[in-house]
This record gives C-alpha cells, sequence and structure tokens, in this order.
C-alpha cells in the first residue's frame, strides 16, 4: 500500500505542468493558512476534537464563508459538467 505522499509523487509526475502549478500553489495556500492558524493557536483546539480530517474540515471552513445565495446560483449539474462549464466542452445528458 502505497502512502498518499507517494501516491501524490506518482499523480504529479502523470500531470501537466500547468496543472502542477495550479496544485502547488492550493497547497502553498493551505500551508499558509495552518501557519496562521498555529499563530492563533487554533490547531490544538482541532487536535483535541477533530471530528473531520483536516482537509475536510478546511474546506467545510471554506464553504461556510460562502453566503446561500451564491450556492444556490451554481448549475444543479455542475460536478457533472464541470468541463463543460470551464472549457465548453460538450454537456453530459445521463
Amino acid at each position: 500500500m502505497t502512502s498518499a505522499r507517494e501516491q501524490l509523487i506518482q499523480e504529479l509526475n502523470q500531470t501537466p505542468d500547468f496543472v502542477v502549478q495550479e496544485v502547488l500553489d492550493f497547497l502553498l495556500f493551505i500551508k499558509l493558512r495552518l501557519k496562521d492558524r498555529i499563530g492563533e493557536n487554533q490547531t490544538s483546539e482541532m487536535q483535541q476534537s477533530p471530528s473531520l480530517p483536516p482537509f475536510l474540515q478546511f474546506v467545510e471552513e471554506i464553504s461556510a464563508q460562502i453566503p446561500k445565495e451564491e450556492w444556490e446560483k451554481l448549475p444543479k449539474d455542475l460536478s457533472k459538467n464541470l468541463d463543460r462549464y470551464l472549457y465548453g466542452s460538450l454537456k453530459d445528458e445521463e
């Protein structure tokens, strides 16, 4: 069984450079946020009672900052047709 780090490295080796750059930017963003939390002593609270894995907790915190009205503006088929909305690909009608 490979570790998450090893699997990530394997995936990065097979990924185009522009995607690797996006992943790097995101990783650096997460590390910066974690550094800010450490400065605010929030990591000790997360370690005492983690209800979600740290990444999912991070995603939940970011999601909570977005007003409900904005979530309602998203297309209902966004996850299924993400490429259509990002790149203009054909719509998946399933």
